[in-house]
């Protein structure tokens, strides 16, 4: 009787550092990596050894006894993760399948519980060794937090790289939660994708609902297989990164400055208010706002929000009997004596004055 156990070998992050270095670099490293894994198998009887473009190796275990074979797999695993450690500029995670009774057919079963078990990488991480044991089957979970609120916000505002790192942080964070598995992490991120087609999806049915027909022509069903063959989060990332970059359409200059005055509207009150602030909301820099304010209304960010305090100011100093300093504080004045400083460089009296005058029949 014969028994088989695959070991798969992939370089940890290799998309992610081949961006950075660039693809001579990546090549280099991958002839370093190749010679380490081969290393590695050398002399060992029953190893075989083949190389799965472009960052892994399939190492196939054949021998009589399946707990001895499990330990020298568990051996070699270990042996190569050190060489490629030592030899390369990466690390690596190896992940191991069951010992399989059989010849091809049992190869091909233990290649394919390896690969279930690398599937794990997506929430455990990489430079490790996984077993097929971490790929036992867990209950139904929910996502430990909801980020809807805030990224609706990030893709009004066109903010793609905003949404992207909000998506790929949540996706961590929910990948430490305690008995994740990769296909609940890939439906939850799979349901954040979809939320953000009906964010960006301005068609609706009549009766108001979603014209899913619409919003799904966005997301094409290959972009959704797509995740199911990701298994390494920095990757996941970047892929990201692509695909809100073609769900969401760049913001144009009236749709930022139109959410900058949204948000003037509803928090001038706010005594703290500042250009920073506004310009965080909407996702833009305060340069920028700065720039459509004296574009787009020949005016300053400055001017306007003093223009929504005072205009309230006067409503209430002519519709309520309310104190000088109660009316500052409703207007996102600090104090009453910066209400009068304001109201005498803009309007020329005092807000008492014009009080007066308003209620003069």
């Amino acid at each position: 009787m014969s028994y088989a156990v695959a070991a798969l070998v992939d370089i940890d992050d290799f998309v992610a550092s081949s961006q950075v270095q660039g693809q001579v670099w990546a090549g280099r490293q991958l002839r370093r990596a190749d010679r380490a894994v081969h290393a590695a198998a050398f002399g060992r009887p029953g190893v075989t050894c083949r190389p799965q473009p472009p960052e892994e190796w399939l190492m196939m275990l054949t021998g009589a006894d399946p707990e001895a074979l499990m330990s020298e797999a568990t051996a070699l695993a270990e042996e190569v993760r050190a060489r490629i450690v030592r030899e390369t500029a990466w690390t690596a995670t190896v992940s191991l399948g069951v010992p399989r009774l059989g010849h091809e057919q049992a190869q091909r079963e233990a290649e394919r519980e390896a690969r279930l078990a690398n599937d794990y990488k997506l929430v455990l991480g990489g430079d490790r060794v996984i077993s097929s044991e971490a790929s036992s089957a867990r209950g139904p979970l929910s996502p430990p937090v909801r980020i809807e609120e805030e990224l609706t916000r990030r893709v009004r505002a066109g903010d793609r790289n905003g949404a992207a790192g909000l998506l790929a942080g949540w996706v961590d964070r929910c990948a430490s939660e305690r008995d994740v598995d990769p296909g609940t992490l890939r439906n939850w991120l799979i349901g954040g994708l979809l939320f953000v087609v009906d964010v960006v999806n301005r068609s609706r049915l009549p009766d108001g609902s979603t014209d899913w027909v619409e919003a799904c022509a966005r997301l094409p069903i290959e972009d959704i297989v797509t995740v199911g063959d990701i298994h390494e989060r920095s990757y996941l990332h970047i892929w990201l990164r692509e695909t809100l970059g073609r769900l969401m359409p760049p913001p144009a200059r009236t749709d930022i400055l139109a959410l900058a005055e949204t948000y003037l509207a509803e928090h001038y009150t706010d005594p703290g208010l500042r250009l920073s602030t506004v310009a965080e909301a909407v996702c833009a820099s305060p340069f920028y706002i700065s720039h459509l304010f004296a574009e787009e209304r020949r005016t300053t960010f400055l001017r306007h929000l003093t223009g929504l305090r005072l205009r309230h100011a006067r409503r209430l100093l002519t519709t309520t009997a309310l104190p000088v300093d109660v009316i500052a504080a409703r207007t996102g004045y600090p104090s009453a004596k910066a209400l009068r400083g304001v109201f005498r460089r803009h309007v020329g009296c005092s807000p008492t004055e014009y009080r007066r005058a308003g209620l003069r029949p």
